[in-house]
């Protein structure tokens, strides 16, 4: 799983939206965003249409504050003059709590810029970068292609966290 979504998930998960009629679950809101550009607000959170719109806005907000340079830390707690806070105390959260926990599950650590844990499995980008580049790897003396070796290792870790995403 790459991070971006490996971060939706973790946050998803801390608001509450695999738990039955929770305010997340009612919105299609994965990530209890207090708004959303034009999408109506009810009980403080926006409104989405379906939940994929709602994981899409929760993975484009944490696109953003991966771009903002943010650490996990600042991403919840907010950053003077960059970012206000995802889960800001004033709005009675604990975002120190909030960035062990998903950072726990993301295996990151809450204060180190995210940008420093991105890497060419992540998915995670700035803007302004073209992003990896792939280029087909030799072939092992065992005549397997490295790619077909890396096809099948992928294929096994979607098995596992496919497992993992049902145990949790």
């Amino acid at each position: 799983m790459e991070l971006l979504d490996n971060l939706a998930q973790s946050i998803a998960t801390m608001e509450g939206f695999f738990k039955p009629n929770t305010i997340a679950q009612r919105n299609n809101n994965p990530g209890n965003l207090r708004n959303w550009g034009a999408n109506p607000v009810k009980n403080g959170y926006a409104v989405f249409d379906s939940p994929e719109e709602g994981w899409a806005a929760l993975r484009k907000q944490i696109q953003l504050n991966v771009n903002r340079g943010l650490t996990l830390e600042e991403f919840f707690g907010g950053k003077p003059g960059v970012y206000p806070g995802y889960a800001p105390s004033a709005d009675s959260n604990d975002p120190a709590n909030y960035a062990r926990f998903v950072g726990g599950r993301a295996g990151i650590a809450v204060n180190q810029p995210i940008t420093s844990f991105q890497s060419e499995r992540t998915g995670l980008w700035p803007e302004s970068s073209p992003g990896p580049t792939w280029a087909p790897l030799p072939e092992e003396e065992g005549g397997w292609a490295s790619n077909e070796m890396l096809i099948y290792a992928s294929v096994a870790m979607v098995a596992i966290a496919a497992v993992w995403v049902m145990v949790d």
